[in-house]
Order: C-alpha cells, then structure tokens, then sequence
C-alpha cells in the first residue's frame, strides 16, 4: 500500500523565498474542460443527436499560500515588483519563480511534490489585528501560474 499523505506536514517554497511558517496552501487544481459543455453538438440526418465529450485547453486555478507574518519584506517585494506598472516598466516577467508544494510523512521524508510553473503573486493580504486575538499575524499570496505538475 501506497504511504498515507497527513495534511498537516508540508512546505511551500519559490526560488529565493524560502524559511517561512506556511500555515495553509489551498488551490491545487487543474480541469481539461469538456467543449460544447459536453451536451448535443447538434443534430443530423433522421433527426440523430451528435454528443462527443472532447477536452479543450487546461485550466489552472490560482494557488493561494497563507504564511506566518514576520520583519521579512520578501513576499511583498516580490509582489509589488511583479505588480508595479509605472508606464509599462513592470517586472512581472523575470520575476516569475519556480514553485513547490511538497508533502511530508512523519520522518520528515518527502512524499509528494507539486511545482508551479512560472508562478507570480497577483495578490497580496496582509495581516488583519485585533487586540484580543491572540493568533499570530499572517499574510496571504494568491499566485497564478502557468500549469502544475505532479513530480512526485
């Protein structure tokens, strides 16, 4: 039997952003959706429907990556320099990272692996404060890429 994968034990990281508490990584997912919505195509000779599932372009959803806040600027630097557009000088393109999710068993071993290919933050949260919570504070990516892939 295949080794059992716990949520609770993985990492998040992207070239040059890396030591960081991540608390949650949500959004890993691909679809081929069906054309036509997979109903009747059309119909033909003796009124005979034509159905055929045919799969189109792959569809990517963002990834978001919830991280323990500290005195580190990085995700936000990276963030803004790939968001910044004074004029057209935005640097989204070389900033473009390679990224992983990986899936560990109680060795510390991996197990799993996802990469994200050409991944950049199109969105940034930071933390939200309240004098009675007592969570620590966190800021939130949301990454888009251009595909993920199952390496392991």
């Amino acid at each position: 039997m295949a080794e059992l994968l716990t949520a609770c034990r993985f990492y998040f990281e992207a070239d040059g952003v890396s030591e960081k508490l991540v608390l949650e990584v949500a959004g890993l997912s691909v679809e081929s959706p069906v054309a036509g919505d997979g109903g009747v195509h059309g119909s033909g000779k003796s009124g005979v429907r034509i159905r055929q599932a045919t799969p189109t372009v792959e569809k990517f959803s963002n990834v978001t990556v919830k991280m323990v806040a500290t005195t580190d600027v990085d995700l936000y630097d990276w963030y803004k320099n790939c968001n910044t557009n004074d004029g057209g000088s935005s640097a989204w393109d070389s900033n473009r990272k390679a990224s992983s999710i990986s899936a560990y068993d109680q060795a510390g071993n991996i197990q799993a692996r996802w990469e994200l290919v050409n991944a950049y933050p199109c969105k940034y949260e930071g933390p939200s404060f309240t004098a009675s919570d007592s969570n620590m504070a966190n800021e939130t990516l949301e990454l888009v890429h251009e595909g993920i892939t199952r390496v392991q």
